[in-house]
């Protein structure tokens, strides 16, 4: 499998992340509109925090999607309440943010990217995980300011693919979080 640069045509793209409910995700492009109108915004079933990713591809790989999948399947973690409280707007984007580190997160995150470099699949060069939801990509001046909480439980987290030239999500794989449960020979 080859990386090829972000300028062809149509490429593959590989990622853990964590997709709000359909209730959240209703309430988050509302609040969207309301704060852009409607032109450019992310699709409501489009919205997401990436929590690990690959590189762009110039094919689809079974092979990677094997090793990603058996890497989702290593992950255990607890349920949480993801808390987006923050509106972020840089030069070219928008999204809502944690306003707070929030342990819970970090640790499924770092747990899923430590399960990819078990598989032997590398994390994008130069990426780092920075939690947010994407909103909107629109040219504006910087600017971060406390919204109401627009968060949800995070039940389970899931592997897209994303077709990049088809502005395509695939969800290849789902994994439920769970509390762990007690032994019966506790001592």
């Amino acid at each position: 499998m080859t990386a090829v640069p972000a300028h062809s045509p149509l490429l593959y793209r590989y990622f853990f992340a964590l997709l709000p409910d359909e209730i959240t995700g209703r309430r988050v492009r509302a609040f969207s509109e309301g704060q852009f109108g409607t032109k450019g915004l992310m699709r409501a079933d489009r919205l997401h925090v990436t929590l690990a990713i690959t590189a762009d591809f110039d094919a689809h790989f079974p092979a990677l999607i094997e090793a990603l999948r058996r890497a989702g399947e290593t992950v255990a973690a607890e349920p949480f309440t993801l808390v987006l409280d923050q509106l972020s707007r840089g030069r070219d984007m928008a999204a809502l943010r944690p306003a707070h580190s929030l342990p819970p997160l970090r640790t499924l995150q770092s747990a899923i990217a430590r399960a990819m470099t078990d598989q032997g699949v590398p994390m994008r060069p130069q990426w780092r995980f920075n939690p947010h939801v994407t909103l909107i990509y629109r040219k504006g001046e910087p600017v971060v300011r406390p919204v109401p909480d627009l968060g949800w439980r995070v039940r389970e987290f899931v592997l897209i693919e994303s077709v990049v030239g088809l502005t395509r999500h695939n969800v290849l794989g789902r994994w439920t979080l769970s509390a762990p449960q007690p032994s019966l020979f506790s001592e």
